[in-house]
């Protein structure tokens, strides 16, 4: 959201000289740091939500006063009494309990004592003249006449601050975060010029800090604090240490200016905002916590970016052209929707060119172009999120397929754009740009089984890691695109790579596993296997995974052992069931397989499956319920009848039954779909050669040697073929193939 700080607010007196044990022993700083011996007294004020329906609400302001106001409180931050702290929150911000707070300062505070004042909310005047002084709009103030109260004029605030400086001789640093959005109440631009020159004044023994210059606009969003002002967010990251640039343990004000100077332009760029100050560089306002400040440094203050609301549009462009006001209109409209880059002429993407090629939007280029960028990034970034989070619906786009980020590389690659390479995020965005390019191309790759895919999706991973060197989603990538060309030792390398920089994440080690399976390398797999229940015990994968080393191992009590502790966490999950299905039917206790795999066809929400169908049939018939079988064979091929699998089933259920017939008919319809499945092309050879049909079975046999067939021990071995191996036309067969039998 878009907020118009020029402000007044936070009347810091401080003192921080040679501070007693209790105020965490600083030693004198200069003349200018007099030694604090009173006692601390703040006032704090947040408003976001005005009663006048006329006032835009804000959204943050009060959680930016209640962080504020709890550093203030907390032993490790200002550290002041509880009874010595007004905090006046939304309706409770009214002008009289304002007003009677700031004169209960003026009637307690002693020379040497530290007075803090704070105000977050709404500022304007009555007027445009140079000399107007403005107002703070507390939460009863009325839209316009704001003589008539609800207000405090700056000019007596003034008066207030001078009086607690010079008369009561306390030091006093004003830390202002006033913010509007929208027309607010009055004139969007006089008077937030006005108000902020007048606050930009300074006076003796005054220190201001103020969270943007007076013609610039001032952000709030979720990117910051999941809720917060940009200012707000960074001026407290820097108070508890973090813009203490000499490592003294003590922030002055020249150090906090370069700390917001060097984040809150970059954090909102490309729109511009910079927070200004008055007062002497040298003034420390704020001590050191080393707990603190180790726990700060920990933090990704950058950690994303998301939209800053631009509320009420039609009001704080009321006086711009009507056209330009429809198509922000529109444009804000097609964010709030999620029309970002169609339909074409409507979608976000194409408004913007012709909103900013008016003279008259140039101020609000940046928020513009922000806002944009972060909608076309949101998705994307959600998914990794969840990716990250082990999400089993996410997990599930990529185990079946799913199409869902076609459409993220060409989101990613406009945000990039719009934000330009000097930009803080502009890695981030290009990283996940060829991150989400390449897994893509992997998914198609292992659909279809082309390695050529693959060998292109690990280019866009590489590219990926260029922009940022240590994402473990793109780590992680690249490991299992390893796995799947049978690449082992890199796949073990950027899998552990993973985890250095995600330890906690268990999605690596449940990879490992699957790489260590592939390898018969056993207990190697289990050990990942229980490393991802160690570090997600409610993850079912890793039970799954474990299960899947026993099974791999033939150990299928211990298999389901897990698989029951999966079922536990997750009472209905369908690849749970299938597994312990999968293992009763491996162990022979074929009857329990199929209770297990009906059980999971009966599932709520089980969608029809030629596999899992296939699966049950199997398993029916291993149990001698061979007309079941039949039937649920026949079922699985019409759902989808185009696909391998569809026939597969039925191939297998005719060759159990010996139903020769039946299985050559099938798989001569499924060589007409899949004319280059060699080991059908030898089965149905098979079945020529068991009926004496001597010439065919030839035919056949040549076209499975044609397409790659080369299972010569089968041939061998395979009783329907006993006198057919035995004649000079095979010899001669395998010759035009450069083939040789075992016999020669």
């Amino acid at each position: 959201m878009i907020k118009y700080y020029f402000t007044t607010i936070l009347y810091f007196v401080l003192l921080y000289a040679s501070l007693s044990a209790q105020t965490k022993g600083i030693s004198p700083v200069q003349n200018d740091a007099p030694i604090k011996t009173g006692i601390t007294r703040a006032v704090v004020v947040g408003i976001s939500d005005y009663q006048n329906k006329n006032i835009t609400d804000l959204q943050y302001a009060h959680e930016d006063a209640k962080a504020f106001a709890a550093y203030l409180l907390d032993p490790k931050g200002m550290n002041i009494d509880t009874q010595n702290l007004t905090m006046l929150i939304n309706e409770n911000a009214t002008s009289g309990q304002f007003i009677s707070a700031l004169y209960g300062l003026l009637e307690t505070s002693k020379e040497g004592d530290l007075t803090i004042i704070y105000f977050s909310g709404h500022g304007d005047v009555e007027s445009h003249t140079i000399n107007q002084p403005g107002f703070l709009l507390c939460w009863d103030a009325p839209s316009k006449v704001y003589m008539a109260g609800g207000t405090f004029g700056l000019a007596y605030l003034q008066e207030i601050i001078s009086t607690l400086s010079l008369s009561t001789k306390s030091k006093v640093i004003m830390i202002a975060d006033a913010c509007r959005a929208g027309k607010l109440a009055g004139n969007a631009i006089g008077g937030s010029n006005a108000t902020a020159a007048n606050l930009a004044k300074q006076y003796a023994n005054e220190v201001k800090i103020m969270s943007c210059q007076p013609d610039e606009f001032s952000l709030e969003g979720k990117s910051w604090g999941n809720g917060r002002g940009v200012f707000s967010y960074y001026f407290l990251a820097g108070l508890k240490g973090l813009a203490d640039k000499n490592n003294d343990m003590i922030v002055t004000l020249g150090e906090i200016e370069r700390y917001l100077d060097d984040k809150v332009p970059s954090a909102v760029a490309p729109h511009s905002q910079i927070p200004m100050t008055a007062g002497n560089k040298n003034t420390p306002i704020a001590t050191v916590d080393a707990e603190v400040l180790k726990k700060m440094k920990a933090i990704n203050l950058e950690a994303g970016m998301s939209i800053t609301e631009l509320k009420g549009v039609s009001d704080f462009m009321i006086t711009l052209d009507t056209t330009l006001q429809q198509k922000l209109m529109a444009f804000e409209k097609a964010l709030s929707s999620g029309q970002l880059t169609s339909p074409l002429g409507t979608c976000a993407w194409d408004l913007l060119p012709s909103i900013l090629e008016n003279p008259q939007a140039s101020k609000y280029a940046g928020i513009l172009k922000r806002n944009l960028a972060a909608a076309l990034q949101d998705e994307a970034q959600q998914a990794i999120n969840a990716y990250l989070g082990a999400d089993t619906k996410e997990l599930e786009q990529r185990w079946f397929y799913g199409n869902k980020y076609a459409k993220y590389p060409d989101q990613l690659i406009k945000a990039a754009q719009l934000l330009g390479e000097q930009h803080f995020f502009y890695n981030t965005i290009m990283s996940r740009y060829h991150y989400f390019k390449g897994l893509n191309l992997r998914l198609a790759g292992e659909n279809l089984k082309k390695d050529s895919l693959l060998l292109l999706a690990l280019e866009d991973q590489y590219k990926s890691l260029q922009f940022l060197d240590n994402a473990p989603n793109v780590l992680n990538e690249i490991g299992w695109t390893m796995h799947l060309v049978n690449n082992h030792e890199a796949s073990l390398e950027y899998l552990n790579k993973a985890l250095v920089y995600a330890p906690g994440w268990a999605l690596p080690y449940i990879n490992l596993n699957i790489r260590y399976q592939k390898v018969k390398e056993f207990n190697k797999s289990l050990e990942a296997g229980f490393n991802a229940i160690r570090v997600d015990s409610g993850f079912v994968l890793g039970y799954q995974s474990v299960a899947g080393t026993y099974i791999q191992m033939k150990e299928y009590e211990s298999a389901r052992k897990y698989l029951f502790k999966s079922l536990d966490l997750d009472s209905l999950n369908q690849r749970t069931i299938d597994f312990i299905a999968y293992s009763y039917t491996l162990s022979k206790d074929y009857a329990e397989g199929a209770k297990w795999y009906q059980k999971m066809v009966s599932l709520e929400g089980f969608v029809d499956n030629t596999l899992d169908l296939n699966s049950l049939a199997y398993t029916l018939l291993l149990s001698g319920q061979k007309e079941k079988a039949l039937e649920v064979y026949q079922k699985a091929k019409a759902i989808m009848p185009q696909t391998e699998h569809s026939y597969q089933g039925l191939i297998e259920y005719y060759f159990y039954t010996n139903d020769t017939k039946n299985a050559e008919k099938e798989l001569k319809d499924y060589i007409l779909m899949f004319p280059r499945d060699s080991y059908s092309l030898y089965l149905i050879a098979s079945l020529c050669g068991v009926s004496g049909r001597e010439e065919e079975c030839f035919t056949y046999l040549d076209l499975a040697f044609a397409n790659g067939f080369k299972d010569l021990d089968t041939l061998t071995t395979d009783p329907n073929l006993v006198n057919i191996i035995n004649k000079n036309s095979y010899t001669l067969l395998l010759k035009k193939y450069g083939l040789h039998s075992s016999k020669e």
